[in-house]
């Protein structure tokens, strides 16, 4: 009966914000945006197309487009070749850790409502026990099915994460090869 308050509380968590290391993904508002945040320094998200990286304490905002354009602070950057590359990069890894991070969130809600479906039947359920052919074990033996099915779901999600995590990684690597690379990148102290 434990395992099914921890799925509980496991899948409730993931629902509202993925942690991986130190970068947190969650919603926030306005509109409910999915939100990278790194460290509380900085956030990337999708606007228009785009992604945003902004740094809230000192408002400065980096945008790059889907063909690998770079804006710093509403001004555009002329890049290499070898740069665009690098940008246009960043921004499929960045759309992709969104979605991902958005589908594991839709599921860690099913899994969440799942679990507390369960503790709702559980309350329920002792009331079965009093029919004549229902035992306390038999209670007990749909209990334990039921959670770990929802247990194995969460497991799922688990792995998702990591995966989101090792995504989050290479994005930071990506995103340091640019502040080398891009002079108006490496001005910026929190890029």
């Amino acid at each position: 009966m434990k395992n099914i308050f921890i799925v509980v509380i496991c899948a409730c968590i993931s629902a509202g914000s993925l942690l991986a290391g130190d970068v947190k993904i969650k919603l926030e508002d306005p509109g409910m945006r999915l939100k990278i945040e790194y460290d509380d320094d900085y956030k990337v998200y999708k606007k228009h197309g785009d992604i945003i990286i902004e740094n809230e304490d000192s408002e400065e905002e980096v945008a790059i487009s889907e063909e690998g354009e770079l804006w710093v602070n509403g001004d555009k950057v002329r890049v290499r070749r070898s740069e665009r590359t690098l940008l246009v990069e960043y921004h499929e890894l960045a759309l992709a850790i969104l979605e991902k991070a958005e589908d594991i969130g839709e599921e860690g809600v099913k899994v969440g409502l799942k679990g507390a479906e369960l503790g709702v039947k559980a309350a329920t359920g002792v009331f079965k026990i009093l029919l004549p052919g229902y035992t306390a074990e038999d209670f007990e033996e749909e209990m334990e099915e039921a959670a770990e099915k929802i247990e194995k779901k969460a497991e799922k999600l688990e792995k998702q994460a990591e995966k989101l995590e090792t995504m989050s990684e290479h994005l930071q690597d990506i995103q340091d090869d640019l502040r080398a690379r891009v002079d108006e990148l490496e001005e910026l102290e929190w890029f």
